[in-house]
């Protein structure tokens, strides 16, 4: 009796260990909200209609989404990891493509590649009106996507695979419609942003928080 509950507290800890591992990223990217806090600034500074705290909670949960998203689980190269290889002898570039849409089939992958880029369509157009655009957030989707691809043409044990593109955009998209729904039924009612005056500058904070996040993570 008592071996099967030390059993299974370990792999409570087990689990525990590894949400926590997951959950935690590099201080490094404390430098990221330095980066935050000055577009902040240039926001409320243009447009004092724009709601303080919403808007910086927005920004933060959207930048510590990145954060683990791009580190955690997608993988980007890092300067550790080149010197790291580099020591070894191994080459930067390492081209592992797949081109041909649904060659494997469809997978556990395939889903959770879906799910790892709703919070993009979901947050971006709360953060700026310009992504209540369809088009504007399946661009930003788009980006990002082709971005983590193509970067990970320098990451060992990569893959840049079409599927995944396919899978990202389509998760940014069920994002977006996700948004549009809660927004018809519970945001419109308690609070219209459309009424507030935005400023222009709104629509390049989620893409200086994406090229914050990729640099950062490569020093990380």
């Amino acid at each position: 009796m008592n071996s099967i509950s030390n059993s299974q507290t370990n792999v409570q800890l087990g689990l525990f260990d590894a949400i926590k591992d997951l959950l935690f990223v590099d201080p490094v990217f404390l430098l990221g909200i330095l980066v935050i806090c000055v577009m902040l600034i240039l926001i409320f500074r243009r447009s004092r209609t724009i709601p303080k705290i919403r808007t910086s909670v927005l920004l933060l949960v959207f930048y510590y989404y990145l954060c683990v998203m791009l580190t955690k689980i997608v993988g980007i190269p890092t300067l550790k990891e080149y010197i790291r290889l580099s020591g070894l002898g191994e080459a930067f570039l390492h081209p592992n493509i797949n081109l041909i849409p649904f060659h494997d089939g469809f997978s556990l992958g395939f889903l959770l590649n879906i799910f790892l880029f709703i919070p993009l369509g979901f947050l971006c157009p709360l953060i700026s009106k310009r992504y209540r655009s369809i088009k504007n957030t399946f661009f930003i989707g788009l980006g990002l996507s082709f971005s983590i691809e193509v970067v990970q043409l320098f990451t060992l044990y990569r893959a840049t695979d079409i599927d995944d593109l396919i899978t990202n955009v389509a998760g940014t998209l069920i994002g977006y419609f996700c948004f549009r729904l809660a927004h018809k039924l519970v945001m419109k009612k308690s609070y219209s942003v459309s009424a507030l005056k935005e400023s222009y500058f709104m629509w390049h904070v989620p893409v200086v928080i994406i090229v914050t996040t990729f640099i950062l993570g490569f020093f990380s």
